[in-house]
Protein backbone atom coordinates (compact mmCIF):
# COMPACT_ATOMS: atom_id res chain seq x y z
CA UNK A 1 0.00 0.00 0.00
CA UNK A 2 1.14 3.51 -0.77
CA UNK A 3 0.25 6.97 0.44
CA UNK A 4 -2.70 8.62 -1.38
CA UNK A 5 -0.38 11.26 -2.81
CA UNK A 6 1.58 8.56 -4.67
CA UNK A 7 -1.63 7.21 -6.26
CA UNK A 8 -2.65 10.73 -7.26
CA UNK A 9 0.77 11.35 -8.83
CA UNK A 10 0.54 8.10 -10.84
CA UNK A 11 -2.93 8.97 -12.19
CA UNK A 12 -1.82 12.50 -13.08
CA UNK A 13 1.15 11.04 -14.98
CA UNK A 14 -1.03 8.58 -16.91
CA UNK A 15 -3.51 11.34 -17.82
CA UNK A 16 -0.76 13.62 -19.14
CA UNK A 17 1.45 11.02 -20.89
CA UNK A 18 0.17 10.01 -24.38
CA UNK A 19 2.28 6.87 -24.30
CA UNK A 20 0.54 5.69 -21.13
CA UNK A 21 -2.84 5.45 -22.88
CA UNK A 22 -4.41 2.17 -21.81
CA UNK A 23 -2.19 1.84 -18.74
CA UNK A 24 -3.60 -0.41 -16.06
CA UNK A 25 -4.41 1.12 -12.70
CA UNK A 26 -5.18 -1.48 -10.01
CA UNK A 27 -6.86 -3.61 -12.68
CA UNK A 28 -5.95 -6.73 -10.78
CA UNK A 29 -8.44 -5.72 -8.06
CA UNK A 30 -11.20 -5.33 -10.61
CA UNK A 31 -10.36 -8.67 -12.18
CA UNK A 32 -10.28 -10.27 -8.74
CA UNK A 33 -13.73 -8.88 -7.90
CA UNK A 34 -15.15 -10.04 -11.24
CA UNK A 35 -13.73 -13.55 -10.87
CA UNK A 36 -14.48 -14.10 -7.17
CA UNK A 37 -17.53 -11.94 -6.39
CA UNK A 38 -19.57 -14.96 -5.27
CA UNK A 39 -16.92 -15.84 -2.67
CA UNK A 40 -17.30 -12.54 -0.80
CA UNK A 41 -19.83 -12.35 2.01
CA UNK A 42 -20.18 -8.60 1.51
CA UNK A 43 -19.21 -6.07 -1.12
CA UNK A 44 -19.84 -2.52 0.10
CA UNK A 45 -21.20 0.18 -2.20
CA UNK A 46 -17.76 1.64 -2.86
CA UNK A 47 -16.24 -1.69 -3.91
CA UNK A 48 -19.31 -2.50 -5.96
CA UNK A 49 -18.83 0.71 -7.93
CA UNK A 50 -15.29 -0.19 -8.98
CA UNK A 51 -14.93 0.03 -12.70
CA UNK A 52 -12.71 0.61 -15.67
CA UNK A 53 -10.63 3.76 -15.96
CA UNK A 54 -11.43 5.86 -19.02
CA UNK A 55 -9.05 8.66 -20.02
CA UNK A 56 -9.97 11.61 -22.21
CA UNK A 57 -6.67 13.02 -23.42
CA UNK A 58 -8.24 16.06 -25.07
CA UNK A 59 -10.17 17.08 -21.96
CA UNK A 60 -7.43 15.80 -19.61
CA UNK A 61 -9.96 13.90 -17.50
CA UNK A 62 -10.06 10.47 -15.92
CA UNK A 63 -13.40 8.76 -15.27
CA UNK A 64 -14.25 5.44 -13.70
CA UNK A 65 -17.23 3.71 -15.33
CA UNK A 66 -18.90 1.37 -12.84
CA UNK A 67 -18.96 -2.32 -13.72
CA UNK A 68 -22.16 -2.85 -11.77
CA UNK A 69 -23.80 0.57 -11.25
CA UNK A 70 -26.16 1.31 -8.38
CA UNK A 71 -29.88 0.84 -9.05
CA UNK A 72 -32.06 3.94 -9.07
CA UNK A 73 -35.83 3.78 -9.27
CA UNK A 74 -37.45 5.11 -12.41
CA UNK A 75 -41.08 5.50 -13.41
CA UNK A 76 -42.42 2.20 -14.78
CA UNK A 77 -39.93 -0.03 -12.91
CA UNK A 78 -41.29 -3.25 -11.43
CA UNK A 79 -40.15 -3.65 -7.84
CA UNK A 80 -40.52 -6.07 -4.95
CA UNK A 81 -41.62 -4.57 -1.65
CA UNK A 82 -42.33 -5.63 1.91
CA UNK A 83 -45.56 -4.15 3.26
CA UNK A 84 -44.72 -2.46 6.56
CA UNK A 85 -48.01 -0.78 7.48
CA UNK A 86 -51.60 -0.65 6.29
CA UNK A 87 -53.78 2.39 6.89
CA UNK A 88 -57.33 3.25 5.87
CA UNK A 89 -56.41 4.88 2.56
CA UNK A 90 -52.93 3.50 1.81
CA UNK A 91 -50.29 0.86 2.33
CA UNK A 92 -46.72 1.72 3.25
CA UNK A 93 -43.94 -0.43 1.80
CA UNK A 94 -40.18 -0.83 1.88
CA UNK A 95 -38.88 -1.28 -1.67
CA UNK A 96 -36.32 -4.08 -1.39
CA UNK A 97 -35.42 -4.91 -5.01
CA UNK A 98 -35.93 -3.94 -8.61
CA UNK A 99 -37.13 -6.91 -10.65
CA UNK A 100 -34.26 -8.36 -12.69
CA UNK A 101 -31.54 -6.59 -10.68
CA UNK A 102 -29.38 -8.01 -7.90
CA UNK A 103 -28.06 -4.69 -6.58
CA UNK A 104 -29.49 -2.71 -3.70
CA UNK A 105 -31.52 0.37 -4.51
CA UNK A 106 -30.08 3.83 -3.86
CA UNK A 107 -32.11 6.72 -2.55
CA UNK A 108 -35.48 6.62 -0.83
CA UNK A 109 -36.88 3.10 -0.52
CA UNK A 110 -40.06 3.94 1.39
CA UNK A 111 -43.06 3.76 -0.90
CA UNK A 112 -46.80 4.22 -0.62
CA UNK A 113 -49.73 2.73 -2.48
CA UNK A 114 -52.90 4.83 -2.36
CA UNK A 115 -56.16 2.90 -2.11
CA UNK A 116 -57.09 4.01 -5.65
CA UNK A 117 -53.87 2.42 -7.01
CA UNK A 118 -54.33 -1.04 -5.40
CA UNK A 119 -56.52 -2.63 -8.06
CA UNK A 120 -58.43 -1.98 -11.25
CA UNK A 121 -61.53 -2.97 -9.22
CA UNK A 122 -63.10 -0.85 -6.50
CA UNK A 123 -61.31 -1.28 -3.14
CA UNK A 124 -63.13 -0.41 0.07
CA UNK A 125 -60.56 -1.63 2.60
CA UNK A 126 -56.77 -1.61 2.08
CA UNK A 127 -56.38 -4.17 4.88
CA UNK A 128 -58.39 -6.72 2.88
CA UNK A 129 -56.00 -6.43 -0.08
CA UNK A 130 -52.59 -6.14 1.65
CA UNK A 131 -51.26 -7.02 5.10
CA UNK A 132 -48.03 -6.11 6.92
CA UNK A 133 -45.20 -8.54 6.01
CA UNK A 134 -46.71 -9.37 2.59
CA UNK A 135 -44.17 -9.38 -0.23
CA UNK A 136 -45.59 -7.65 -3.28
CA UNK A 137 -44.63 -6.80 -6.85
CA UNK A 138 -45.55 -3.21 -7.68
CA UNK A 139 -44.94 -0.69 -10.43
CA UNK A 140 -43.29 2.65 -9.71
CA UNK A 141 -45.60 5.48 -10.76
CA UNK A 142 -43.46 8.23 -9.25
CA UNK A 143 -39.86 7.78 -8.08
CA UNK A 144 -39.29 11.30 -6.72
CA UNK A 145 -39.72 13.25 -4.47
CA UNK A 146 -41.51 10.34 -2.74
CA UNK A 147 -41.89 6.82 -4.11
CA UNK A 148 -45.46 6.15 -5.27
CA UNK A 149 -46.49 2.64 -6.34
CA UNK A 150 -49.40 0.76 -7.90
CA UNK A 151 -50.50 -2.87 -7.76
CA UNK A 152 -53.29 -2.42 -10.31
CA UNK A 153 -52.88 -5.09 -12.97
CA UNK A 154 -52.83 -8.90 -13.08
CA UNK A 155 -49.04 -9.30 -12.77
CA UNK A 156 -48.90 -6.95 -9.77
CA UNK A 157 -49.85 -7.65 -6.17
CA UNK A 158 -48.92 -10.08 -3.41
CA UNK A 159 -46.36 -12.73 -4.42
CA UNK A 160 -45.84 -14.15 -0.91
CA UNK A 161 -47.98 -13.91 2.22
CA UNK A 162 -48.15 -15.41 5.70
CA UNK A 163 -51.19 -16.50 7.67
CA UNK A 164 -52.42 -13.77 10.02
CA UNK A 165 -52.82 -16.27 12.86
CA UNK A 166 -49.94 -18.76 12.69
CA UNK A 167 -47.52 -17.05 10.23
CA UNK A 168 -47.40 -20.15 7.98
CA UNK A 169 -46.89 -19.33 4.27
CA UNK A 170 -50.22 -19.16 2.47
CA UNK A 171 -50.87 -21.19 -0.68
CA UNK A 172 -53.04 -20.16 -3.60
CA UNK A 173 -56.47 -21.79 -3.67
CA UNK A 174 -59.08 -20.80 -6.21
CA UNK A 175 -59.13 -16.97 -6.25
CA UNK A 176 -57.75 -16.54 -2.75
CA UNK A 177 -55.16 -17.87 -0.31
CA UNK A 178 -55.31 -20.80 2.08
CA UNK A 179 -53.49 -21.69 5.31
CA UNK A 180 -52.93 -25.44 5.48
CA UNK A 181 -52.08 -25.20 9.18
CA UNK A 182 -55.15 -23.25 10.35
CA UNK A 183 -57.35 -24.58 7.53
CA UNK A 184 -58.77 -21.17 6.75
CA UNK A 185 -58.94 -18.80 3.80
CA UNK A 186 -57.57 -15.28 3.50
CA UNK A 187 -58.04 -12.67 0.81
CA UNK A 188 -55.35 -10.53 -0.81
CA UNK A 189 -54.78 -8.69 -4.08
CA UNK A 190 -52.56 -11.48 -5.45
CA UNK A 191 -50.38 -11.43 -8.56
CA UNK A 192 -50.95 -13.89 -11.39
CA UNK A 193 -47.75 -15.74 -10.38
CA UNK A 194 -48.35 -15.91 -6.61
CA UNK A 195 -46.11 -18.51 -4.98
CA UNK A 196 -43.89 -18.91 -8.04
CA UNK A 197 -41.54 -15.98 -7.39
CA UNK A 198 -38.15 -16.92 -5.91
CA UNK A 199 -37.35 -14.12 -3.52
Amino acid sequence: HAEPARYRKAVEFIKADRQSLGALVTTHKIDLLRACRDQFEEVDEHAALMGELELDLEEKTATVKAINPMVELEQGDLVFCAVTDVRSAMAICEVVAKEGKERNITGDTNGTIHISKLSTDYVQDVGRELRPSDIIRAKVTQPRPSVQLTTAGPHLGVVKALCRRCRTPLVRKDKGLWCNNCERAEMRKISDDYGEVEF
